[in-house]
């Protein structure tokens, strides 16, 4: 509505101007053809009806240009846009650029629309660049999903064939091949029902189980069971809480799963020896769970992209215990209970994630 008051604002005074202008021009044309031809007559009527028309041809002209131009640069935008061109010609590249936005005459009568179709179009650039590094990070996805699918099937495989065929094996290397196979269809399965949660989550298809829950004994037990890890052993894991009880209603199992995601995530990635320490802070609004470890850190990059679901942060050559899907699926089920997630990372510094959820629920 205040675009729209500027606008017609603007667009008056414009054309009061312009016809101040024009009276003006017109009187100085009738005082100049009166002194041209001071007798009088028909040759001084044809004088003013030629001065007159010259004048309004001439307002015409420049009103035209002055209005027009501007539509046809909008209209102009307009047509580009539709057909996916988001940069501007040459001669309008400096038009709303820089420092403040400026726009000079005669584009400043229609200031408002074209800044707010320029920073449309900066907004569809953007969003064209991020679907093809989606569409990238998709297929680079696609063929580590495949790559953790068809690694485990090739043991499977492999050891089975082993069993059919003619050999004697022995009852120790039968009971190694039996358990290498259910090991490895374990992963599988595993992998499948991670795949299955984070489309389910996405589509919002799994209703939260919301129970009342104490949270600092609940995530005492959770940073207990990651401790207890056997790939924890060289890590150095503590907690803290500067409350001695917190209640939310939270999803109890899918939680779980997204905090241990993230504290498994700060040893698994990092060297031995280093130290993760998770803290709970109670504010004022919400109850912030911090897991802080002083390990190798992250670029910029890995951590704009470390919750999306087609991001894997090793290469697909790299064969993984994990499913690659642990981060995505901790983000989602933190999103699904209302709450957020913050990382703060620095190469060779260490990492600090936060997981922020809502007090009151």
């Amino acid at each position: 509505m205040r675009l729209s008051i500027r606008f017609f604002l603007r667009l008056t005074v414009h054309f009061l101007v312009s016809l101040v202008l024009l009276v003006g021009c017109i009187s100085l044309g009738l005082a100049v053809v009166d002194v041209l031809v001071p007798e009088g007559g028909a040759r001084q009527d044809n004088g003013v009806i030629i001065c007159v028309a010259v004048l309004i041809t001439i307002y015409i002209l420049v009103c035209g240009w002055y209005f027009g131009l501007p539509l046809i640069y909008v209209i102009g935008k307009i047509q580009r846009l539709a057909h996916g061109i988001y940069r501007d010609p040459v001669k309008f590249q400096g038009l709303g650029t820089g420092e403040g936005r400026k726009i000079k005459a005669p584009y400043s009568l229609l200031k408002e629309l074209i800044l707010q179709m320029q920073a449309l179009s900066e907004t569809l650039e953007r969003s064209e660049r991020e679907r093809g590094r989606l569409n990238e990070l998709q297929k680079e996805w696609m063929a580590g999903i495949s790559h953790d699918l068809k690694t485990p099937l090739t043991y499977i495989k492999g050891y089975a064939d082993m069993l059919l065929s003619s050999h004697e094996w022995t009852a120790r290397e039968q009971a190694e091949f039996i358990t290498e196979i259910q090991t490895k269809a374990s992963h599988m399965e595993e992998l499948i029902g991670d795949l299955s949660l984070t489309f389910r989550l996405e589509g919002q298809e799994m209703p939260l189980h919301l129970v009342k829950k104490e949270l600092v004994e609940y995530v005492r037990r959770i940073v207990a069971d990651v401790a207890n890890d056997p790939r924890a052993v060289q890590c150095h894991i503590g907690f803290e809480a500067n409350v001695s009880r917190a209640v939310l209603r939270i999803d109890e199992k899918l939680l779980q799963r997204s905090l241990h995601n993230l504290i498994i995530n700060a040893v698994l990635h990092n060297p031995p020896g280093t130290h993760v320490r998770i803290q709970m802070l109670k504010r004022t609004s919400f109850l912030a769970i911090a897991i802080t470890d002083d390990g190798t850190g992250m670029d910029e990059d890995t951590v704009a992209q470390l919750f999306h679901k087609y991001f894997r942060g090793t290469t697909t050559e790299k064969y993984s215990e994990g499913t690659g899907l642990g981060m995505a699926i901790a983000d989602q089920i933190v999103r699904a209970h209302k709450g957020s997630i913050n990382v703060s990372s620095r190469v060779g510094e260490g990492t600090t994630i936060t997981v922020s959820l809502p007090l009151g629920k």
